[in-house]
């Protein structure tokens, strides 16, 4: 999701301005291993309808203890955890990380899916997981586009079978978080260049601090690096509905939130955690330090460490919680 929300708004105002100069019609190619860089693909998730979702498992060391059900942030795919598996794994967390539609080495690459088929394609695999886990803690995690989708899958009235949710910046900057204009500005090169590629050479958003992680996801052959205008028109719409859904959103979760997150808004984020209901069991949890890739940062040891001790019971044990209640109280 590097440097594509803020794309999406600023960024489109000016290729409407410039008369999309800043987009390219670039094809989409079947992605391609290379030296250094494999495609791991552990299995695949048949869905109703035929559809086939390639997964990466990242197996729990010893006995296992949980399952999580991971979805990936937007361009990116099932190599999204690979720093964050090594600590989950050691404590008998396994992660099963499938490619979302439209992305990673799924076979409409570079496609919006839409909101409705990604949402009832990660409820289809939390099924076939709880049937494959009957007696496991099942666990729902999200980062960023990912997350949106666990807030809204959470909030609705057909929730998947899971006994938990993992929900990291949560891509909620949308509705009436985001500023009219942008959203009018995005419809429009929607309707007029739907096809078009937005490189975003021109923004500089620093999604982590980690420059070593960012190489990784620069150079990993399942990133998609220029989505299509209209695609990126129906993230904008996600997020939206999850800012809506916040208020809905009652299920046990711990929700992760960095200071230096320069892709989610302030006030997208306190919108959103201001609206969910108070008896909701949901453990706010905010980082100074950190970034939008939370659980890849240099910084990442104090909340990876929270998201194992939330997903096996022993709770938050980082001063997060009470950073979230400053957060909170700082509202303007």
């Amino acid at each position: 999701m590097i440097a594509l929300m803020r794309m999406g708004s600023k960024f489109c105002a000016f290729v409407l301005m410039l008369g999309l100069g800043g987009c390219a019609a670039i094809p989409f190619g079947v992605p391609k291993a290379y030296p250094g860089h494999p495609i791991i693909t552990s299995g695949v998730f048949s869905l109703n309808g035929g559809e086939r979702l390639p997964y990466r498992l990242y197996p729990a060391q010893g006995k296992l203890r949980a399952v999580v059900l991971a979805l990936h942030g937007y361009t990116d795919s099932r190599d999204a955890w690979v720093l964050l598996a090594k600590q989950l794994n050691a404590q008998g967390i396994a992660i099963y990380a499938p490619d979302q539609s439209g992305f990673g080495a799924t076979a409409n690459r570079g496609h919006w899916a839409g909101t409705a088929v990604m949402l009832d394609e990660a409820r289809q695999m939390a099924v076939q997981l709880r049937g494959q886990y009957p007696d496991t803690k099942l666990v729902l995690m999200g980062e960023s586009m990912g997350g949106a989708e666990a807030i809204l899958l959470g909030a609705s009235a057909n929730p998947p079978p899971v006994d938990a949710y993992v929900i990291s910046a949560p891509a909620v900057w949308g509705a009436d978080a985001m500023d009219p204009a942008y959203r009018v500005a995005l419809k429009v090169a929607a309707f007029f260049a739907p096809q078009k590629r937005l490189t975003g050479g021109a923004v500089h958003v620093k999604a982590s601090d980690n420059k070593a992680a960012l190489i990784a996801f620069g150079e990993d052959p399942l990133t998609i690096h220029a989505p299509r205008v209209d695609d990126l028109a129906g993230l904008v719409r996600m997020m939206g509905e999850a800012q809506d859904a916040c208020a809905r959103f009652d299920k046990p979760a711990l929700i992760l939130y960095g200071g230096h997150d320069e892709l989610i808004p302030e006030e997208a984020m306190r919108r959103c955690w201001e609206a969910i209901p108070a008896k909701a069991p949901v453990v706010l949890a905010y980082y100074p330090p950190d970034y939008h890739l939370i659980e890849r940062d240099l910084e990442r040891t104090v909340p990876s460490a929270d998201i194992a001790g939330f997903i096996l019971g022993a709770g938050v044990q980082s001063g997060a919680p009470s950073a979230a209640t400053v957060f909170l109280s700082d509202s303007p």
